[in-house]
């Protein structure tokens, strides 16, 4: 049996989880991905609000509804020569007397690669398994939680409307291409329309899933050798305890509680 038990309950577990989450620095993630015939390039930046703690023996912490508020700075472009139809000028062949036949030379319109910015921030709620993790790191005893799996994540309302504003940044684009810009804008639309919200969370999920895939929240972090009194004078020097093992477990009995247990030595 251990010679020093720390029992956490329920309660207690959702305070100090929470307090962690708040702590649990999440560096920015950057990269490119496509979105149908579209690609785009994005910054993405997230921090954790909440999460509610359910104790699960023998060493299971469920943080249901772990919300995670993030924003994405997307760099959102689309070549349209992926889609349109290739235009060339004909070309004019005239007979010339002492020149000869003399032909005007093919020319042929590319269509350009249309960019806009587009900057979207909602929310996303997952719930969330983790496995608790002790080990003796550089003279330092840790306790951690570290997530195992995650459920599918679910994107607040305001996710949906990026399609929208999608759409009304890169039409006034569209329009101004001479000719065809109308019936261009009105194809891009459409596509947008046939990827549909389902097609939105696919691409979203890869970018926002990072923050929560490599979780780890810090439980308990103590010297080995540790002090528990000061130094009273010369004659009576500082007093330290060994911490010779460390154990943590979720226990059921009336309730379930996150337990630690320290073996010590003087």
């Amino acid at each position: 049996m251990a010679e020093i038990t720390a029992a956490l309950d329920e309660g207690g577990a959702n305070t100090l989880f929470n307090a962690a989450l708040s702590l649990v620095p999440l560096p920015p993630q950057s990269g490119s991905a496509s979105f149908g015939p579209f690609v785009a390039s994005y910054t993405a930046s997230a921090s954790f609000v909440h999460g509610s703690i359910d104790l699960i023996a023998p060493n299971t912490v469920r943080v249901a509804n772990l919300r995670l508020n993030w924003h994405v700075s997307l760099s959102f472009g689309i070549d349209l020569n992926s889609f349109l139809p290739s235009f060339c000028l004909p070309q004019v062949c005239v007979d010339i007397p002492c020149v000869g036949r003399v032909c005007t030379p093919r020319v042929c319109i590319s269509w350009p690669t249309i960019t806009v910015p587009v900057s979207l921030g909602d929310f996303v709620e997952a719930t969330a398994d983790f496995g608790l993790d002790i080990a003796l790191v550089g003279g330092q005893w840790r306790v951690r939680a570290v997530v195992q799996n995650v459920s599918q994540l679910q994107f607040g309302p305001a996710t949906a409307g990026m399609l929208v504003l999608i759409g009304l940044a890169i039409t006034p684009l569209l329009l101004a291409i001479p000719f065809i810009g109308p019936f261009v804008a009105i194809a891009v639309n459409a596509i947008l329309a046939a990827i549909g919200v389902a097609g939105l969370l696919g691409f979203l999920g890869p970018i926002v899933s990072p923050f929560v895939s490599g979780l780890v929240i810090p439980i308990y972090n103590q010297p080995q050798h540790f002090q528990v009194l000061p130094a009273a004078g010369p004659n009576d020097p500082a007093v330290f305890v060994t911490l010779d093992s460390v154990t943590a477990a979720i226990q059921s009995t009336d309730e379930d509680e996150l337990v630690l247990g320290v073996d010590i030595s003087a």
